[in-house]
């Protein structure tokens, strides 16, 4: 479940932040050009008036509100450009790093969810981590998803039936640098990212010319180590890309 009062708190110290600086740079430059100063304050108060809207926007997209999709466009886009910033504020008050991919994962979806697709399925990659795969398995599905067993102590098993179903192509990554590797050499046109928080904006920022859904792993025994998938929440995800969201 995403906090969303940790983000906006992250944020807000940022908007704070930026308001108290520009009142010191007048200060501080109030004795150069009155050109230079009113410049200043422009870039200020446009930086300000970006993360207000920012603020306004990702409060209804957390409550599910509706949003148009220029809205949600350009505020993931001024996201995507704070983030780090917004990270690093998240940091230092004690704000888990997690807790704000979360918005930004949340945001990213959203957007992709406002726009409409007629995807083929056999354009659509399924990358999954290889933690899914139950640890004590000795068979190689990295390579091959249909070397599973279908011996249902993961879900491998489901998705394998999930590809034959939907004509989609489903890959195990055993990190980023693969990841990227399988997008290079089936030039999907459009990707389902399976995976923790970390790498699922990892991922999201690495992909920048086709859409990505991203779906959280579950880790009930913690992390990289015998996760599972909401299989529904995927099945979901293909039926929006190819245009059927009823099924």
């Amino acid at each position: 479940m995403i906090d969303s009062k940790k983000y906006m708190a992250a944020i807000s110290i940022l908007l704070g932040i930026l308001i108290i600086g520009g009142a010191a740079i007048n200060l501080f430059i109030s004795n150069l050009t009155h050109l230079f100063a009113v410049i200043i304050d422009i870039i200020i108060i446009f930086i300000a008036l970006a993360i207000i809207f920012s603020i306004i926007v990702t409060n209804k997209v957390i409550k599910d509100k509706k949003v148009s999709s220029w809205a949600m466009k350009i505020n993931f886009n001024i996201v995507s450009v704070l983030f780090p910033v917004i990270t690093l504020v998240a940091n230092l008050i004690g704000i888990s790093k997690n807790e704000i991919r979360k918005v930004y994962v949340k945001l990213n979806n959203q957007y992709i969810y406002s726009n409409k697709y007629n995807i083929k399925p056999e354009n659509i990659l399924i990358l999954i981590p290889h933690c899914v795969q139950k640890n004590s398995c000795k068979l190689k599905v990295t390579n091959d998803i249909n070397n599973c067993a279908k011996c249902g102590l993961c879900n491998i098993g489901e998705l394998v039936q999930l590809q034959h179903k939907t004509n989609v192509k489903v890959f195990v990554a055993t990190g980023g640098t693969l990841a990227r590797k399988i997008i290079i050499d089936n030039r999907p046109k459009a990707v389902i990212a399976v995976a923790c928080e970390r790498d699922l904006t990892a991922g999201v920022q690495d992909v920048k010319k086709i859409p990505v859904l991203g779906v959280f792993n579950k880790r009930p025994n913690g992390p990289c180590i015998d996760t599972s998938i909401d299989i529904k929440e995927v099945e979901e995800a293909i039926n929006f890309f190819v245009g059927n969201k009823n099924n």
